[in-house]
Parts: C-alpha cells; sequence; structure tokens
C-alpha cells in the first residue's frame, strides 16, 4: 500500500497541504487577474469628459484645417442649422459648407472654445452648449471675431458619441 505524503505548512490561509495551497494561490492569483482586467476592459470615459474631449478635438482639427478629422464625429443623420438664411446642413453639406470657408479665408481660420456644458438625457443622449469665437481673415469671417452660441445634440452609437444636431447663432442676435 502507498501513501500520498503532502507536507505541511504554515502561511496566510492557515494550515494546508503543500498541493492545495498552491492551487488555492493560483485560484485566488486567476481571481485577481480576472477583476483587474475587467475592471481595465469596463473603464470608459465618462458621457460629459468624451463629448467635451471630442468637442475640443473637432476644434483641434478645424484649426489644423482637416475637415475630414472635423465632421468625422458627425453622424450619418446629422442635421446642423445656422441663423443666416435657417436652412439646413446634413453631413455631407455641412462639410462642403466648411471646405468653402477654408478656402474664401486662406486657410487663416482660428477659433477659441468657452465653457463646455454638458447635460445627459438618459444613458445614449446629451446636449453640449458652448461659445466659440471665431476669427479669419479678409473673407466671410471678421479679423476681429464672431462669437457664436453653439448648441449640439449627441447619440451614443456603441463606445463613441457621435453629433447628431447643431445649431448656432452669433452672440447676442436673437
Amino acid at each position: 500500500m502507498r501513501y500520498n505524503r503532502l507536507e505541511w505548512r504554515i502561511d496566510g490561509f492557515g494550515a494546508t497541504a503543500m498541493g492545495h495551497a498552491y492551487r488555492r494561490r493560483g485560484a485566488w492569483i486567476g481571481f485577481l487577474a480576472c477583476a483587474l482586467f475587467a475592471a481595465v476592459g469596463c473603464h470608459r470615459t465618462p458621457a460629459e469628459q468624451a463629448i467635451r474631449e471630442t468637442i475640443a478635438a473637432m476644434q483641434k482639427a478645424g484649426e489644423q484645417h482637416d475637415i475630414g478629422a472635423v465632421v468625422a464625429p458627425l453622424a450619418d443623420d446629422f442635421v446642423g442649422q445656422g441663423d443666416e438664411e435657417g436652412e439646413t446642413l446634413d453631413r455631407k453639406n455641412f462639410q462642403r459648407y466648411l471646405t468653402f470657408v477654408q478656402m474664401r479665408e486662406g486657410g487663416t481660420i482660428h477659433s477659441t472654445l468657452g465653457p463646455i456644458t454638458v447635460a445627459l438625457q438618459g444613458t445614449d443622449r446629451a446636449t453640449a452648449n458652448f461659445t466659440v469665437l471665431i476669427t479669419g481673415g479678409a473673407g466671410l469671417l471678421p479679423a476681429d471675431g464672431q462669437m457664436e452660441q453653439v448648441r449640439t445634440g449627441w447619440r451614443l452609437n456603441g463606445s463613441k458619441w457621435q453629433m447628431i444636431s447643431a445649431e448656432w447663432k452669433q452672440s447676442g442676435s436673437k
């Protein structure tokens, strides 16, 4: 008759047989590793911060004359409305409008964002309101700047926030 010989030791889990202690330690390490990966994998940027960062990235892209990056966060069903003639612009026409303004201004468009106020509407919708000072040159935009009040609508699409609407009017206009 053969006996399995177990070595006993005292550790943080109490007195255990070595074979069981290693399995238990492996289980704890596995559990902690899974918990760590789950916490890292589930980490999402808070909605307000994600929207603010997206708006700031759009502003930066505009200053770098990257129209594609400006319109990238716009949803396919985006609708924009300015105060000039009250006409609406879909995503494609908004991109054309930005390209036209950029060509007309000779690439000298600058903008400064004011504070961005984000209001969540449930878990997948939000609005963001802000002011932006836009300066240009001798084209459509005055060299000394034009202050705009902007109201945007956002929708969560998977893990990314997309702008679904935008309204803008000159600050002080009704």
